[in-house]
């Protein structure tokens, strides 16, 4: 659906990569540039095919071009980059490109309707614009970390929540925002600056709790012990042989005492706790799923993987990596009937397309690339 657009990605760890992984799976071309040592997640914690899980995952779909950026010939490559690309996406340092030449308004002079989407911790100004930042720090300024735990014994400890999503939901904010400023550039011919904020999406996430707050004067677990005493049919209880997580909303209590064969539900949870701990999980899931009140395993992600329902959606999609074998990993996760999610390119090696985009995007000889590699201006793969 994207495969008329090309991607200029100067990004690494998260934010940046899954961005550009998303938008690469929708069919855009991903040119990645890294150094010539590669970016910091390549070769993070444990490695398969010389590449670690993170990177596996983050940059599939991806053309990698390795370049020195402070070598003057390897700026003239990706000058002519930018001219043949239709959006850049960063996330360095604040202030790197444009030490380099390569701010929007230097860019904007070589390709007037270039899309220039920059991803910070903190935005383009404000005091902290110069501060890095990590998804936990992002998740600590915008109530996350708190909130969670407060969720489950207010003033205790706060809690990071799982699975980096103060990286992971501003990138998908990015991709929106990319595709929005896509269809101006169709409209208009016009380019713009993308400024996104870790910390602004992280607050914009907590939306819902952060109203309510301003309309009430009170933090959500405040809110929760105001409310009225009755049965308490909604979060994580404990079976048998595992936990399961119920989200019986008061105006269901009659079906899941229905599933229970009981005619009270009593204060509190113990009636039902009481209940549940004599059956097995999946006991519990056909039992009260069959009433109609929402009920789940509660997973680790080894199960989640294996669960039915994920693998009759394709949910987990598996292809063969010329240095790793067989991975299996989450694929684009919605389901469009027309233009469906692609699958083209593993993740790279180091390199791998320096030659193939070098030679074919921008037309230099077998002869000027050797020169480059030489000189240390570009890598090419080993």
């Amino acid at each position: 659906m994207l495969d008329d657009i090309k991607i200029l990605d100067f990004t690494h760890v998260y934010f940046g990569p899954y961005t550009t992984m998303i938008m690469a799976d929708m069919g855009a071309e991903v040119i990645k540039i890294e150094p010539p040592w590669g970016e910091m997640v390549r070769m993070s914690a444990d490695l398969y095919g010389g590449l670690s899980s993170t990177f596996h995952y983050l940059d599939r779909n991806k053309k990698d071009v390795a370049l020195n950026m402070k070598d003057p010939r390897a700026l003239e490559i990706i000058k002519k980059l930018v001219a043949e690309c239709d959006v850049i996406v960063e996330n360095f340092k604040r202030g790197t490109l444009d030490k380099l030449g390569l701010s929007y308004e230097e860019a904007k002079k070589i390709n007037p309707k270039i899309i220039y989407a920059s991803l910070s911790g903190f935005g383009l100004d404000g005091p902290y614009a110069s501060r890095t930042s990590y998804a936990p720090i992002a998740e600590s300024y915008s109530g996350w970390t708190k909130l969670t735990a407060d969720n489950i014994e207010p003033d205790s400890k706060p809690i990071i929540p799982a699975a980096y999503h103060g990286d992971l939901d501003p990138a998908l904010f990015a991709v929106i925002a990319i595709l929005g400023a896509l269809r101006h550039a169709d409209k208009t011919g016009e380019g713009q600056v993308i400024d996104v904020s870790q910390l602004d999406v992280m607050l914009a996430q907590n939306g819902v709790q952060i109203t309510g707050y301003t309309l009430s004067g009170q933090l959500p677990h405040e809110r929760q012990a105001n409310r009225m005493p009755g049965p308490r049919t909604w979060g994580n209880f404990m079976c048998k042989d595992g936990w399961v997580y119920l989200a019986c909303d008061p105006q269901m209590h009659g079906r899941l005492m229905k599933a229970m064969e009981v005619d009270d539900l009593g204060e509190g949870s113990e009636i039902l706790e009481n209940w549940l701990k004599d059956l097995t999980v999946q006991e519990v899931v056909d039992r009260v799923g069959s009433v109609g009140v929402p009920v789940a395993h509660v997973y680790n992600i080894a199960e989640a993987i294996e669960d039915p329902h994920v693998k009759a959606r394709d949910t987990i999609i598996e292809y063969d990596h010329p240095t790793a074998g067989p991975v299996r990993m989450p694929g684009f996760p919605v389901k469009m009937s027309k233009t469906p999610a692609t699958y083209r390119l593993p993740a790279p090696q180091l390199g791998e397309h320096t030659k193939q985009v070098l030679s074919e995007m921008l037309g230099y000889s077998d002869e000027e690339i050797e020169e480059l590699r030489k000189a240390g201006a570009v890598t090419l793969p080993r």
